[in-house]
């Protein structure tokens, strides 16, 4: 057999197509009417769902006016920047695909499956999670029937995926700034428990995630803290580290990211700077929930300043990275599909 034609597809998570209420509520019922993300019944998952998109339909299109561009928001546009720069050092077909919204994992598939015998997905989830890692998988399967199809392995302990973030911190930390917040999106402890196979390990105790255990291959809270750790020791000022975009009454990952700028402001902290390691690109959860709603929390409880540090997008060494998976460089990936 002759050498396989690959295509890349960038794939995220989604974003609305436009900031308007309709647009955001649709999506909004796409995204939680997954199983994945919302573990309930069907029937009762889409009362459930109904009720969260009308309440919150209008304050996040709201939230997305805040932010949006001209070209379909900055989610989109730092995909489709990526992709281009993929194009461009590789001369291989790239397409972008959300797993909710558009352009879709099937408008990828249609684009590619005529040109190419194997596709290489780049996921924009360093970390494993149902909610998102897994859950593009199992879509991905459904969608890839007919192609050879590969994904990255979450990857938030690569050497290069660290350094990258290494040189961001280097870039934008400024030298006033007392403490690092390392702020990572937040799931539901009951998610945790599901991923560990084994029921006996992960929140059983306060220190699980220092203890060695197979579950951490799929354990998200071990893996933020692993990520948090690389870049605490790389610089030279204190860290913490929280959890972000909590939704609904059950309770999430702790320390909440609201509470713990409050916190560290109560602590005498005048100075913050926050990155958010777990998104691959700037969004509404950084772009707005962090820029507006946590600094204005962060201020309200004495602080003076704080400082949004910008996620990977199209930083030099990311780029270089992502080029190099997609050549098939140290690859460390999954086969969904192999038709």
């Amino acid at each position: 057999m002759g050498l396989r034609r690959r295509g890349i597809l960038i794939a995220n998570l989604g974003t609305p197509t436009a900031p308007t209420r309709n647009d955001v509520k649709e999506y909004l019922q796409e995204f939680l009417m997954d199983p994945h993300v919302i573990a309930l019944p069907g029937p009762l998952r889409y009362l459930v769902v109904k009720a969260i998109a009308m309440r919150r339909s209008a304050q996040s299109a709201a939230a997305y006016a805040k932010i949006w561009t001209s070209s379909g928001g900055p989610l989109r546009d730092h995909a489709e920047s990526l992709a281009q720069h993929v194009r461009e050092a590789t001369s291989l077909p790239v397409e972008v695909g959300m797993r909710y919204g558009k352009p879709s994992f099937e408008d990828a598939h249609k684009a590619m499956k005529e040109i190419c015998d194997e596709i290489l997905v780049i996921s924009a989830y360093p970390h494993y999670a149902d909610s998102t890692y897994q859950s593009t998988v199992e879509r991905l399967k459904e969608v890839f029937t007919d192609i050879r199809t590969l994904i990255t392995q979450p990857y938030f302990e690569e050497p290069a995926f660290i350094n990258a973030h290494i040189e961001l911190l280097n870039e934008h930390l400024e030298a006033d700034i007392e403490h690092l917040l390392l702020s990572f999106h937040g799931v539901p402890e009951l998610h945790i428990r599901k991923a560990d196979e084994s029921r006996s390990h992960c929140l059983e105790a306060e220190d699980c995630c220092g203890i060695p255990h197979p579950c951490q291959a799929t354990c998200y809270r071990f893996q933020c803290l692993r990520t948090a750790k690389l870049l605490g020791e790389a610089v030279s000022m204190p860290t913490s580290i929280s959890f972000q975009s909590r939704l609904g009454p059950a309770k999430w990952l702790q320390p909440y990211t609201i509470d713990e700028v409050r916190r560290l402001a109560e602590c005498g902290i005048r100075n913050l700077a926050v990155a958010c390691p777990s998104f691959v690109s700037d969004n509404v959860e950084t772009l707005y929930e962090i820029a507006y709603e946590v600094r204005d929390a962060f201020l309200d409880a004495g602080g003076s300043r704080l400082d949004v540090l910008p996620c990977l997008n199209e930083s030099e060494k990311w780029v270089a990275l992502v080029q190099k998976w997609a050549c098939g460089e140290g690859e460390n990936h999954t086969i969904l599909n192999d038709p």
